[in-house]
């Protein structure tokens, strides 16, 4: 069956032009503080370059993650600077959501989030979402653009087993990373 995303979301964190500064707050620099993903964070389906990320404080969490706290199962898709870039978060994380970063979390009664993952992923969805965005420099969407993307949901069996799938493949990919870092590391030492 088809269906828009809005019609199969739960909610969409986007947080698209906050700032501490405008919550009467700063950002900090300790790694002992919460960390601040934005899109520069997600690439390749990982987050990454997390030395480079800002930090925030427990109050500044609390008043700026009005929407509540982020979930296994939740999408992190990036809006833009790069548009599309995805990450299904997988154990909990507390951090705070920043710019050009949007939080999907989809109704699990109808939607496998490993499955939509998977199609968030995909070329198809990846053209879909170029076809809705906007700007020449930078190439973005919004989220009233998102929302009315189209998605092909067979059954939440089938869903299962796609995503599961999909999961299993997952594990193995970052199982061999890890391994080729290590071989990389003794090959250094």
């Amino acid at each position: 069956m088809r269906y828009k995303i809005e019609e199969i979301v739960q909610l969409i964190m986007d947080y698209r032009g906050k700032t501490p500064k405008k919550l009467g707050m700063n950002w900090t620099e300790s790694q002992k503080d919460i960390i601040a993903l934005s899109a520069k964070n997600i690439k390749d389906n990982k987050i990454v370059n997390t030395d480079k990320s800002h930090y925030g404080s427990e109050l500044l969490y609390k008043h700026w993650m009005k929407d509540g706290d982020i979930e296994p199962g939740d999408i992190l898709m990036t809006s833009e600077a790069p548009l599309g870039e995805v990450y299904l978060v997988s154990k909990p994380i507390k951090a705070i959501l920043s710019q050009r970063l949007f939080l999907l979390r989809f109704n699990k009664k109808i939607v496998n989030p490993w499955y939509m993952y998977a199609f968030m992923n995909s070329q198809s969805f990846k053209n879909q979402l170029l076809l809705r965005a906007t700007g020449t420099t930078v190439v973005g969407i919004k989220q009233k653009d998102l929302r009315k993307i189209e998605v092909e949901l067979p059954n939440i069996e089938l869903q299962n087993k796609i995503g599961s799938i999909f999961q299993f493949l997952d594990k193995k990919i970052h199982i061999n990373g890890r391994i080729n870092d290590e071989i990389t590391l003794s090959e250094i030492y």
